[in-house]
């Protein structure tokens, strides 16, 4: 894993029980409830909770949508898809943002979808180290690492080789360009969870 970090960033999200899909996303701003009415949330129905308590709600692929959404570090905001699919990042125009998928029972790690501000697109995690928005944060992160097997086996995907080295580069970039990577003490932080009309 990059920079030695084969316990890192995805190791504390699947202790947390996101093994089947995660879906976060780092925005820019420190106002939450402006953020959750972009989302088409309505502030004052939020929930405030924490981790644990928002993931009795877990349900990936599920008809309706329901995101944990917080403080991540000052001037970003991050969401958290804890029911439903990932959020709608057209609704995010105009703001910088990264969103990172992971989902087991499809692709495994998605492209990075993301937004400069100015330009959303989409970036192969075989793309990492080219010319894009963010390269400034790549530093350290590579597309390959020897010997790993760049496709999933039967089953659900396993966040593994490739797939597990592109895992731990998103995160990794999402924590540099927010300016915060998560740790244990991260998750203690309340949030307020929001059902989103799908």
């Amino acid at each position: 894993m990059p920079g030695g970090l084969v316990n890192g960033q995805w190791a504390l999200l699947a202790a947390r029980g996101f093994g089947r899909m995660f879906a976060g996303t780092w925005i820019e701003g420190d106002d939450h409830e402006e953020i959750a009415r972009l989302l088409r949330a309505d502030p004052a129905q939020g929930v405030s909770c924490g981790l644990d308590e928002a993931m009795r709600e877990y349900e990936p692929y599920a008809f309706r949508e329901v995101v944990w959404l917080g403080a991540h570090a000052p001037g970003w905001t991050q969401a958290i898809t804890i029911a439903g699919p990932r959020l709608r990042t057209d609704l995010l125009a105009g703001r910088r943002y990264v969103q990172v998928v992971w989902d087991a029972l499809g692709l495994g790690v998605h492209d990075l979808y993301y937004s400069d501000g100015v330009t959303a697109d989409r970036l192969s995690p075989r793309h990492i180290a080219g010319p894009w928005p963010f390269r400034e944060y790549t530093d350290g992160l590579l597309p390959h690492g020897p010997g790993l097997i760049d496709v999933s086996g039967t089953g659900p995907a396993q966040a593994t080789g490739s797939l597990g080295l592109w895992l731990e580069n998103w995160l990794v970039l999402a924590g540099r360009l927010s300016g915060r990577l998560m740790e244990e003490e991260y998750f203690q932080t309340g949030r307020r969870l929001y059902a989103l009309p799908l």
